[in-house]
């Protein structure tokens, strides 16, 4: 049960990036402010959404601790860890290719496509580091 721990704690924190990345990138394409606020909002969600997954890793660090696992117990939190790249990488790129095609009918202005492409890529990086954290613990937890 320990290896789900860390699935749960990707889970939270990928989705909730994404979430929020989402709401932030609308509101950036649809001018509803200064870009660099929203993106300052946007750094503050991710910083309280990945409270709660920091605490469930350590936690699952302790526990495991205790205990030993084989490479078998692990397979599928792991394929459930890499099927939540592969989703935060879709809907990223899916947003990016919107601003592209945004652009392409020049529905937006040049500022506007940089901060919506920056924030997409600082996006895919935040919502992959608890992921990441993730693997590596469940790799370092078996014998």
């Amino acid at each position: 049960m320990i290896p789900y721990l860390f699935v749960v704690a990707a889970a939270i924190a990928a989705l909730g990036i994404i979430r929020a990345y989402k709401k932030a990138h609308n509101s950036i394409l649809e001018g509803r402010g200064d870009a660099a606020k929203i993106q300052s909002k946007f750094f503050l969600h991710v910083a309280i959404i990945e409270a709660l997954p920091i605490i469930l890793l350590v936690i699952g660090l302790v526990l495991a601790e205790e205990q030993t696992f084989s490479m078998e117990d692990i397979y599928i939190p792991l394929a459930i860890v890499i099927g939540l790249f592969i989703f935060n990488a879709i809907i990223v790129f899916s947003q990016i290719s919107q601003v592209k095609h945004l652009r392409n009918s020049k529905q937006i202005e040049e500022h506007t496509l940089h901060a919506a492409r920056g924030i997409s890529f600082i996006a895919i990086a935040l919502s992959n580091a608890v992921p990441i954290i993730s693997l590596v613990f469940m790799i370092m937890i078996t014998s």
